[in-house]
């Protein structure tokens, strides 16, 4: 498979004047450029079918040769050992601008945390996050050269807006990225951002809860992280769920869990209940004869997401409260029901002590 069209790479007609391939080299070189771009191996490609390109078409001589068919004589235009060297060359030099102290600040991604209540999780929620974040300073365009200032001469390429690379007969001249080949240069940092490009501010967020989000969750927020000094772009903001304690609920997957303390003649005799549940109260009959323990179910009463097939329920646990403070009459009532009480009154406890007694022999 040979070299992309170089018309097509350029984005040009194939009636395009010189100065009209200039201008879309130097734009898309720019925007493909290493020191823009560190450690993206999709723009380096590109970078490279971009100078390629040009170099196809930028003399006439040549230009008329690619356009009539014909494979450029020589090592010219070929991408050889020659270009190999020259785009190492360039490529080392971003990389040493990445790790060195001028290195361009990039987007990054952050994190924070979101405590919601139980209630939230239930019913799903939009609540404020306050963070500081590095923003792109619009006063200086993320360059961190104060705009009120007045230019110079370009330190990186003296003022040329080109740097120039040259190995045997392999010689190009790429656009300056510092002065994004404008040749001049301000040197003096921006007061808004201190030269950075970009500052710390306090943001406010607000974060789209979602019904039943379970605790622990990740909530994305595309474009909210830490923005970079070169284009404005920005990493996300994963926001970690926490759902704090409830006084009176538990949660399990889509189920509510809650115990029911009631009284021991509650519990013998059955009674109505009231039932406190995440979406209101409802009453609860419970049997006569109830034991500690037994779980009813509250159908519908737990969890539902967003376009869930299925809603959980509210599992209510029946505890059987001991008295632990009695007056003489409640005392005296109680030892009545004792003495008056049969095997059968307690069958529970009938077949326990039968089974203690084979047990022992």
């Amino acid at each position: 498979m040979g070299p992309p069209d170089a018309y097509e790479v350029l984005g040009v007609p194939r009636d395009a004047t010189a100065v009209e391939l200039r201008s879309a080299y130097r734009r898309l070189a720019l925007e493909h450029h290493p020191d823009r771009n560190p450690g993206d191996p999709d723009a380096e490609r590109r970078f490279k079918e971009i100078v390629l390109a040009y170099e196809r078409l930028r003399d006439p001589r040549q230009r008329a040769a690619y356009d009539a068919g014909q494979r450029p004589r020589g090592r010219r235009g070929d991408f050889d050992e020659e270009w190999e060297e020259i785009f190492a060359q360039i490529f080392r030099g971003a990389r040493r601008k990445e790790a060195g102290e001028g290195a361009p600040a990039q987007a990054r991604d952050l994190r924070a945390r979101l405590d919601i209540t139980l209630e939230d999780a239930a019913q799903g929620a939009e609540r404020e996050i306050h963070l500081r974040r590095w923003v792109w300073c619009d006063a200086c365009r993320g360059r961190g050269a104060d705009p009120e200032a007045p230019p110079a001469a370009c330190p990186l390429c003296g003022g040329s807006g080109e740097l120039r690379f040259k190995r045997g007969l392999a010689d190009l001249a790429i656009p300056c990225s510092t002065c994004e080949g404008k040749g001049r240069y301000v040197r003096e940092r921006c007061g808004a951002c201190g030269g950075e490009g970009r500052s710390r501010r306090e943001s406010r967020l607000r974060v789209k809860v979602p019904a039943a989000v379970e605790d622990g969750a990740q909530l994305k927020l595309k474009g909210k992280g830490d923005e970079s000094a070169q284009r404005g772009e920005a990493g996300d903001l994963y926001v970690g769920v926490h759902i704090r304690p409830h006084p009176l609920f538990r949660r399990e997957g889509l189920d509510i869990l809650f115990d029911l303390p009631v009284s021991f003649p509650q519990a013998a005799l059955g009674d109505e209940v009231v039932v406190p549940t995440l979406n209101g109260e409802v009453r609860m009959r419970i049997p006569a004869g109830t034991q500690s323990g037994r779980v009813f179910r509250l159908r519908g009463k737990g969890l539902s997401p967003a376009g869930g097939l299925r809603t959980g329920d509210q599992r209510v646990r029946v505890l059987i409260e001991t008295p632990t403070r009695l007056n003489e009459r409640q005392r005296r009532l109680l030892e009545e029901f004792q003495r008056i009480s049969t095997p059968s009154t307690n069958p529970r406890r009938r077949k326990f002590l039968e089974k203690v007694k084979s047990f022992l022999g």
